[in-house]
């Protein structure tokens, strides 16, 4: 899927860059707010959400005055949380990926719409037990399939803010059969800085 992925991608950039009118570059940043979806036969459990940060460059391949494709290549911090019982301290399960996605956008008069698929690379995974600290990377598939949504904003200065959704896709877990599994989910927030920015 991986392979598939990244050859859709390399089609899609060469027909875009031959019909783009322009073609600007930015960087971005800000919070994610990450939770882990389970779900085992009919059981759904939704843990509770950790904070962590998401930080990455993009391009803005303009195909006309108000649309567009935006690849972008950042790293996020995902994850969850889930409360100890029986006097226990919690457990925080952090999460680092390098994400890749390819959003179609629309753009007017600074207002901007987006959304695409996404592939993340699992670059690290650890629990968190009071002062013990395990990793689990082992346990987890090395990629996450998943689409994005979002809205954002950009000034004449180039400065601008946006927020998204990330719905996770694929199982991340190999151990989950098939009447069970385990996605990512996260709400992001932040600000983004687009270089020779005419909107």
């Amino acid at each position: 899927m991986r392979k598939l992925f990244l050859a859709i991608t390399i089609v899609a950039f060469s027909a875009v860059s031959a019909q783009s009118q322009t073609t600007t570059f930015g960087l971005e940043g800000g919070m994610t707010s990450a939770n882990i979806k389970e779900k085992f036969e009919s059981v759904s459990i939704s843990l509770s959400s950790k904070i962590g940060f998401y930080a990455g460059a993009f391009a803005d391949i303009g195909i006309s005055e108000n649309f567009g494709v935006q690849p972008e290549l950042f790293y996020s911090s995902l994850g969850a949380k889930m409360k100890g019982t029986d006097g226990d301290p919690d457990v925080t399960l952090d999460l680092g990926y390098i994400n890749l996605p390819i959003l179609a956008k629309y753009k007017k008069d600074g207002f901007s719409a987006f959304l695409g698929p996404q592939i993340g690379y699992l670059l690290s995974a650890k629990s968190k037990s009071g002062s013990d600290t395990e990793d689990e990377k082992d346990q987890l598939k090395s990629t996450d399939v998943s689409g994005v949504i979002g809205v954002g904003y950009t000034l004449t200065n180039g400065f601008g803010f946006d927020a998204r959704y990330q719905l996770g896709f694929t199982n991340i877990s190999k151990d989950a059969t098939d009447q069970g599994s385990v996605k990512n989910s996260a709400f992001m927030i932040g600000i983004h800085y687009v270089f020779n920015s005419n909107k």
